[in-house]
């Protein structure tokens, strides 16, 4: 897997991709779906999401829901790190933070040739 930027990478088809979300000041509280499907946690403290690229289409996109209430701090916010099970190493990716206009975000896998 190789980092484009903080929200964009290339992968190969049928590596595994681990999602690693952070929370900070702030109770988990995050959806994850990938190519459409909800997913679960494969744990949590912090969340750690797995999900596999298929051969088609060549883009495919994980997206990320967060949540904060109004207890929560106002420098709250969620960090994501990506890593792929073919190599590359761990990547820090985007972040969502409580002051944000925009509580969700989206991960871009595309299928390098």
């Amino acid at each position: 897997m190789e980092q484009v930027d903080s929200e964009t990478y290339n992968v190969s088809s049928g590596e595994t991709i681990t999602l690693t979300v952070v929370a900070h000041k702030v109770d988990e509280d995050v959806v994850v779906s990938f190519s459409g499907r909800g997913i679960d946690p494969d744990s949590d403290d912090p969340a750690s999401y797995t999900f596999k690229i298929v051969s088609k289409p060549p883009s495919q996109f994980a997206d990320i829901e967060c949540h904060f209430s109004s207890k929560d701090d106002d420098t709250s916010f969620y960090q994501f790190f990506v890593q792929g099970s073919k190599g590359g190493g761990k990547f820090t990716s985007s972040s969502i933070r409580k002051q944000d206009s925009d509580w969700d975000t989206n991960l871009q896998f595309t299928i390098a040739a």
